[in-house]
């Protein structure tokens, strides 16, 4: 993540790099169960020092019965040699009629 990172999340919270990296507060109680997340049709697009990645991420409970879907795109930029994302937006995707 960049410093001057924007981050649009699922639910319409807008933030930034220090917000999600203290969210990040190390593994799970045991007893504390948390989805398993996995990404489907990856495109990645690079435009000199810019690439665009977009994607579908997949959160599938511990008991594997429910998928929550989520469209993802961030935009990263290189710099010094690094890659860093800069505006990330994540949408997430309705359940279908009748699911």
């Amino acid at each position: 993540w960049a410093e001057d990172l924007v981050y649009t999340s699922s639910s319409g919270g807008r933030f930034g790099k220090s917000e999600i990296m203290d969210n990040l507060a190390g593994p799970p109680a045991e007893d504390e169960s948390q989805p398993v997340y996995s990404s489907e049709n990856v495109n990645i697009r690079v435009l000199g020092d810019i690439a665009v990645v977009t994607f579908r991420l997949v959160a599938t409970d511990p008991a594997g019965d429910t998928d929550t879907e989520f469209f993802n795109t961030g935009v990263f930029e290189r710099r010094d040699g690094q890659w860093k994302a800069f505006t990330w937006q994540a949408t997430r995707i309705p359940e279908a009629d009748g699911e």
